[in-house]
């Protein structure tokens, strides 16, 4: 994987504030220059056992929901002491070969024998942290200091099988053979069902296969890892127990539920947030970026059932023969206390909830749990669209919102499709939700009076529904128009006046980027101007990256910016400030909704050329204002730099961009402030004891921003609250949630509000 090096140099500016003061009063500030060059870096990460396990499954002929009923295998238990040697089987995932590993028995608790494979032992694996895995298993866990993932998994989901005559469960700490090479991902652990079966090359047990390489587990963050991967398998082998042919989708989201109630982190839910319109039980075994989505959106179902009907729905769940909703439905049907409610009512109330999310309203349509946001929606800040099409997967939904205007009307088209639901949700100081119907036009009156946004819930509930395989997802579209008053629709968390200018040479370009918005066409921009005179530029696609360029294809070249001034204003600058120029893009019919550049060429030197005004920002992240410095400060190579203060700030060029959204007629202008949602890179990186972590929010959202270890776990909550627009700053100190330091290594924070969410990567080095 790719992390980001920060290198730094001093380049001496000069901020210029008139002809009033003289050279000699001119304030120098010396301000730094982050070259953010990519350097290779080794990083690991757990992905999903099961695909390895099936291949290798596959490979030698074994299919177990087709093996026969489990029996008992071993007369008597096992009855192994510290210190008992044993060669046990383990799959060489890499060649789908079995092969022996030799073991020692390192502990016996309550519920487990502990062994060690012997290469390991006090160069991976030392006698702390078998004892700890000991404590987790059979005594302490998060949620219980006087429980362990042992009771706890009985109780909530069943018994274990036992073919071995002993009630003690097996841990096999190894160097897991999955084809890890050192860097990218690695199975952390697994239970394989053969092993309860009297055939070849089975170890006749109940066991568990627990990773110690890379996984580490002789470190705080990688014990909890370690332990929350026990909870997981431990479940797969009580549901192997009975169910042997479960779908992947029900089993995870029970293994899911498994680490949440021992008390560790529920898997994160940006990605399911993202990709909500997804079959809910397919799973992507080809792809271990997509399965990530699969386990948070199987975190998010689980969850819903756990705490709509608690612990009982669980074990109602795993103790099903029948899979699906079958199984689902059979489950609710036997839970306590009883309910009516089944596997569509239940989806249907999901979907609604993880956009509305608020149990005070009702008690279907939210969570306890904190860590789940909103769902993400396709936002129209027009009333007014002219017929957009769309798909709806099966049990899948689209979220449509409207946030701008009044007196909605929309009128839907299923294309003849019975099965595809709709639901209205308004929000505004009360809430209401009701199905319409998509045949007739449905009109809100109140739109922009008593409710301010409303969401509509496009889904297929029906499992009934005969899916193609060519065209698994079914089309609609829909038309909507309002009232839209001919104003400007500001979307900007800053609107500073000028500071200054920089002392750039000629030779040298500043630009800023944007991020694009569907449906949108570039009206126009606006920058302002130091004097009189002109500066000449041009509009590009954004490639994405600041390094090597961030202007890719032409959109509008060249452009220039006119002063409407004639004399130079003086110190102080006036407010507002007077020399902001406007350049009509209109004609160029320049497609905004992908991210763009608007770029201006250094001419001359300052004060015989116009230069484009900057003002500072707190935050000393990258920001969205790059500059091309020709000759850098410090020995730095002609590159495209952002520019940061001494006092922790960074400048920004003021140059601001309008779209038009409407294509009605009636021209919906949106001042465009640049990359109006984002998460900036830590600084210091690396850092010790502390660093800032900056982020801006385009509107009021409520916001998360979380960090977690390399296996995905969180480790400390910064953020979980509602947020105004504006910009933000905050500071780690590298302790978890509970107040303890954590290990040198690399770590992920997210950033997620509403419907957006980023992720970066961070390093601690102590």
């Amino acid at each position: 994987m790719k992390n980001c090096r920060i290198l730094l140099w001093t380049l001496s500016v000069i901020i210029f504030f008139g002809f009033s003061f003289s050279l000699k009063a001119q304030n120098a500030v010396s301000i730094k220059i982050a070259d953010e060059s990519i350097e290779q870096q080794t990083e690991s990460y757990p992905i999903d056992a099961r695909p390895l396990l099936e291949k290798f499954s596959k490979a030698n002929g074994i299919d177990l929901t087709k093996a026969p009923a489990m029996q008992q295998l071993r007369k008597s238990a096992w009855n192994f002491v510290v210190g008992s040697q044993k060669n046990w089987y383990a799959s060489d995932m890499t060649n789908n070969q079995f092969y022996s590993v030799s073991s020692t028995c390192r502990a016996v608790g309550t519920n487990a024998y502990i062994f060690v494979e012997d290469s390991l032992w006090n160069s991976r694996v030392d006698q702390n942290a078998v004892d700890k895995v000991q404590e987790a298993f059979d005594s302490k866990i998060p949620a219980d200091a006087n429980k362990g993932i042992f009771q706890t998994n009985v109780e909530t989901f069943g018994n274990p099988p036992n073919v071995d005559g002993d009630s003690k469960i097996i841990i096999l700490i190894l160097n897991i053979r999955d084809g890890y090479t050192g860097t990218g991902g690695y199975t952390a652990g697994y239970f394989y069902g053969y092993n309860q079966y009297a055939q070849a090359n089975s170890n006749f047990a109940e066991i568990f296969y627990l990773d110690a390489n890379p996984l580490n587990l002789k470190t705080p963050n990688g014990l909890a890892a370690g332990m929350n991967t026990l909870a997981h398998e431990f479940q797969h082998m009580i549901h192997f127990n009975y169910d042997r042919d479960e779908y992947t989708f029900v089993n995870e989201g029970m293994s899911l539920m498994a680490e949440y109630i021992n008390g560790y982190q529920l898997r994160e839910q940006g990605s399911y947030n993202k990709e909500t319109n997804f079959p809910l039980f397919e799973w992507r075994d080809e792809d271990n970026t997509k399965v990530l989505t699969d386990y948070s959106r199987a975190a998010r179902f689980s969850l819903y059932l756990y705490e709509q009907f608690g612990k009982d729905v669980l074990k109602r769940i795993v103790q099903e023969t029948a899979n699906e909703t079958n199984g689902i439905n059979n489950a609710l049907s036997k839970t306590t206390p009883s309910t009516l409610r089944r596997f569509k009512d239940i989806l249907e109330d999901w979907f609604v909830a993880n956009i509305v999310n608020d149990k005070s309203f009702n008690n279907f349509y939210g969570y306890t749990e904190s860590k789940v946001g909103y769902a993400g929606a396709r936002e129209h800040l027009n009333p007014n669209v002219n017929s957009f099409s769309d798909g709806i997967n099966k049990y899948g939904v689209q979220y449509i919102s409207f946030t701008g205007g009044s007196n909605l009307s929309i009128k839907f088209d299923t294309k003849g499709m019975s099965e595809i639901k709709i639901k209205a949700i308004k929000f505004g100081a009360t809430k209401f939700i009701e199905e319409i119907n998509p045949a007739a036009t449905y009109n809100v009156p109140d739109f922009g009076t008593t409710y301010n946004k409303i969401t509509f819930a496009v889904y297929i509930s029906d499992g009934n529904v005969f899916v193609p395989q060519d065209q698994p997802t079914f089309p609609f579209s829909y038309t909507a128009s309002g009232k839209f008053e001919n104003k400007p629709i500001e979307i900007a968390y800053d609107k500073s006046e000028p500071t200054g200018v920089l002392p750039l040479t000629a030779g040298d370009s500043v630009a800023v980027y944007f991020g694009g918005i569907a449906g949108a066409k570039l009206d126009s921009i606006r920058i302002a101007l130091r004097q009189a005179g002109s500066v000449t530029g041009g509009v590009w696609q954004y490639t994405g990256a600041q390094r090597p360029t961030p202007l890719g294809k032409k959109l509008a070249v060249p452009i220039v910016a006119t002063s409407t001034i004639a004399q130079k204003p003086g110190t102080p600058y006036p407010v507002p400030w007077p020399n902001w120029v406007k350049v009509d893009l209109g004609s160029y019919n320049i497609d905004a909704s992908n991210s763009f550049v608007v770029a201006f060429l250094v001419e001359g030197t300052y004060p015989e050329k116009n230069r484009i005004m900057v003002t500072e920002k707190t935050g000393t992240e990258v920001d969205y204002s790059y500059t091309y410095l020709n000759s850098p400060s410090g020995g730095g190579s002609p590159a495209w730099y952002y520019l940061t203060t001494q006092n922790s700030g960074v400048y920004q060029y003021l140059i601001r961009a309008y779209i038009s959204l409407n294509p009605t007629g009636v021209k919906e202008v949106v001042e465009l402030m640049p990359s109006s949602f984002s998460l900036a890179q830590n600084y210091p990186n690396p850092f010790n004891p502390s660093t800032n972590i900056s982020y801006r929010l385009q509107g009021t959202s409520y916001t998360t921003l979380r960090v977690y270890d390399m296996l995905g776990r969180e480790v400390a909550t910064l953020v979980n609250e509602e947020q105004p627009a504006g910009t933000y700053q905050i500071v780690w100190n590298g302790t978890d949630n509970f107040g303890n330091k954590v290990t040198s290594g690399v770590y992920i924070y997210r950033l997620q509000a509403g419907s957006f969410s980023q992720t970066k990567k961070l390093v601690l080095m102590k």
